[in-house]
């Protein structure tokens, strides 16, 4: 029967059923990986983690093996570190003009070849003068560090941009990546004190643990780079995003409060990381009486890696940056039960392993790159993508340098002699210190500094402003 009514709407059709069910589908495909992307993306993550985690033993292989003086090593590291300013940057421009078939980021996976080369070629220091081997670990620091470290870690987070879109992506990701690389960490770093307690007093030992890294994490390191390929430049807007100089895109770095506040905190966290590694061969040596226990931390922290699997859900309901303060808040908690318990061998093992709650922001830093990405593009209506990645990349390599170089420097000025068959008390209790009050500070800073960091609550809508090729001065967003 026709309508009487002529004035009445008439009822839209309900979309068929295919169209419904499709859309769901499409929403949730958006939070998808591709197949086992999470594993292919982590590899030269997990490649790079167990370099650090050799390296960080250079400062107790060149006091307790070469046998030069602590305070001239930690003088050496700082010194290497000045290179960094130099280096980041630069990197950060290059990248940024960097156009190839391969695409923008992907090309510098390569770096992790002489990366591991290097590696095994520092702790190999020959028989030399002082000076000589001195200057030698030095260049080789300087080239693992300021050049191949430089270049992997300032493409990071650009790669994963331009390898994925999409927030939730992003937090699945970097959670399960976090699982992997922690998880095989964990392996390399129980393994490290027995191969040091076993090979490395012999001669050559140094050399042949170095490659029992080096050898298959190279190759592993090298499977991002076939598999895992950089979207298209018009899924990424390439197209629309200018060339920009050098005057300019360091402004647009200098105007984002917040990638300048999550720099300080990457720092801080990678001192404390650093230095508990660092300090932790000198305090089962020295302290505990057995350097071999030291493989307990890695053990035992072995589940700790599982928690970054709650991420994407914290993202959804805490916020991302809650989720790091309450990782600093049980590390605070923890370095407090080393420093009142040092002798305990449980206590010792748990509040250091509490203390590991301080990686969480490492982990997961390329989500807030990322994010301080987006900022600095609506601030300044410029993509300075890799330069912004770069200066988080420096703090994280300087945050590194500073714990070597604060270990060594302070523990030579309290007379600290590897060589010695026993320290004095002095460098006993320093050694205490800088194992736990002295990480404990650093975390409750770095936990203060999170409540300036206001992004989180606001990427979403500052993404939508880009969208719509809204930039700060008209938003109406006022953060």
């Amino acid at each position: 029967m026709p309508n009487s009514n002529p004035a009445a709407p008439a009822e839209a059709p309900e979309p068929p059923l295919t169209t419904v069910l499709d859309e769901r589908d499409d929403v949730r495909d958006a939070a998808k990986l591709p197949p086992a992307f999470s594993l292919r993306f982590s590899t030269r993550g997990v490649s790079l983690a167990l370099n650090v985690i050799v390296v960080m033993q250079l400062t107790f292989y060149a006091t307790d093996i070469v046998g030069l003086p602590a305070a001239l090593v930690g003088g050496l590291f700082l010194a290497a570190k000045l290179f960094d300013g130099l280096t980041d940057l630069a990197v950060g421009f290059v990248i940024d003009r960097t156009n190839s078939r391969w695409g923008r980021a992907r090309p510098y996976e390569l770096f992790i070849i002489p990366l591991w080369v290097l590696t095994v070629a520092i702790f190999s220091t020959p028989e030399m003068s002082t000076f000589w081997q001195a200057t030698y670990l030095f260049v080789l620091y300087v080239l693992i560090q300021s050049v191949c470290a430089t270049f992997l870690n300032g493409s990071e987070a650009l790669y994963l941009k331009r390898a994925l879109q999409g927030e939730e992506r992003y937090a699945k990701l970097l959670s399960r990546q976090g699982v992997i690389i922690m998880i095989v960490a964990a392996v390399g770093s129980v393994m490290l004190p027995q191969l040091m307690a076993s090979w490395g007093t012999q001669p050559g030992g140094w050399t042949l643990i170095a490659a029992v890294y080096a050898v298959p994490m190279m190759v592993v390191g090298l499977i991002r780079f076939f598999t895992v390929k950089e979207l298209s430049p018009e899924e990424l807007g390439d197209a629309r995003s200018p060339r920009v100089s050098v005057m300019p895109a360091v402004r647009a770095v200098l105007r984002n409060r917040f990638v300048l506040i999550l720099s300080v905190i990457v720092l801080l966290a990678n001192i404390v990381i650093n230095m508990n590694t660092i300090v932790g061969a000198y305090y089962f040596k020295w302290i505990l009486g057995d350097l071999g226990l030291l493989s307990l931390i890695a053990a035992a922290g072995a589940v700790i890696p599982f928690l970054f699997l709650l991420f994407p859900l914290a993202v959804r309901t805490i916020g991302a940056i809650n989720f790091v303060r309450i990782g600093l808040v049980l590390a605070i908690v923890g370095f407090g039960l080393v420093f009142l318990f040092p002798q305990n061998l449980a206590l010792v093992v748990g509040g250091q392993i509490l203390g590991s709650f301080t990686t969480i922001i490492t982990m997961l830093v390329g989500y807030f790159v990322i994010q301080t990405m987006t900022y600095s593009e609506w601030k300044s209506g410029l993509r300075v993508d890799a330069v912004t990645n770069s200066v988080v990349s420096f703090s994280s390599k300087v945050g590194s340098g500073l714990a070597s170089a604060l270990v060594g420097i302070v523990m030579g000025i309290v007379g600290y002699n590897g060589l010695a068959e026993a320290q004095t008390e002095a460098a006993s209790s320093t050694i205490v210190s800088l194992y736990s009050i002295v990480p404990l500070a650093l975390a409750a800073t770095m936990l203060v500094l999170t409540f300036f960091y206001k992004l989180d609550k606001v990427v979403a809508r500052l993404r939508d402003d880009l969208s719509e090729g809204v930039h700060a001065d008209t938003s109406s967003i006022s953060i």
